[in-house]
């Protein structure tokens, strides 16, 4: 699907002149692509991103359903993989809820297998579903957002079992 705004105003949309000047290097020449278009900035997103090892890891979050899912691209066992970790709160204290507590700390059980991830607490007692998987090559944006999205979809009933309590 094409994208033809620029063709409605008269002014040149010139991506690349409106970057700040932060974004230049010593010798001022632009260190991002400079782009005539939103079309061929678009088509170049599609794209392959190429071999991505000498700029890993890269790391993103975003909040789905209320929760902060932390997402790192790094190299790992010769295959690039996305990792995971989905904030699902915070351990509490005994004192403030034993139960809640309990519950937790039993689904972090070493002797549980989930079909996808596993839960962890955090040196700051926070208790995250980690889910840490392989990326399918080529590596596109799109396919990024696609491992994500059935990770978490995948990964949801976890999430709502350790909300349960």
């Amino acid at each position: 699907m094409s994208v033809d705004f620029q063709d409605e105003f008269s002014e040149d949309w010139d991506m690349a002149g409106a970057m700040s000047e932060s974004c230049m290097d010593d010798n001022a020449e632009m260190i991002a692509p400079k782009y005539s278009s939103l079309n061929e900035a678009l088509e170049e997103a599609g794209s392959v991103m190429g071999d991505l090892r000498g700029n890993l890891p890269i790391a993103f979050r975003f909040i789905w359903h209320k929760m902060t899912v932390f997402c790192e691209i790094a190299a790992g066992d010769g295959d690039i993989m996305l990792i995971m970790d989905t904030d699902l709160g915070p351990l509490p204290f005994t004192i403030e809820n034993k139960a809640r507590r309990d519950y937790l700390q039993q689904l972090i059980d070493p002797l549980i297998e989930l079909p996808i991830g596993e839960f962890t607490i955090t040196e700051r007692r926070r208790f995250r579903h980690r889910v840490i998987q392989p990326l399918a090559e080529p590596i596109t944006g799109s396919s990024i957002v696609t491992a994500v999205a059935q990770s978490l979809l995948t990964g949801r009933p976890y999430h709502q079992l350790a909300k349960a309590v």
